[in-house]
């Protein structure tokens, strides 16, 4: 790779950083569902899997750290969501 395309990169890269920290968006990293009898511990919701429905635990990058996010799993995404959402607000 050349200086060129990897001072664009980073460009890039500390564009979309900024631009999360003034709008409040957050964006999605990755996703895990969690079926009841797995062991999956999530700080601040414990081991997931102990409940009786399935979760989705969403990962948001906020700008400058690592927001997680948990769900209700509904396939129908009538009683909870069926995936996570890819931008999510400050608000929620």
């Amino acid at each position: 790779m050349t200086k060129k395309a990897l001072l664009f990169i980073a460009t890039a890269v500390l564009a979309i950083a900024i631009a999360l920290l003034v709008t409040g968006k957050r964006v999605l990293v990755s996703e895990v569902k969690v079926n009841p009898g797995d062991n999956y511990s999530v700080p601040d919701y414990g081991n997931l899997g102990e409940g009786k429905s399935a979760s989705l635990v969403c990962r948001y990058f906020t700008g400058r750290s690592v927001l997680i996010r948990v769900f209700w799993y509904s396939p129908n995404n009538i009683m909870g969501k069926d995936e996570c959402p890819f931008i999510l607000d400050r608000d929620l």
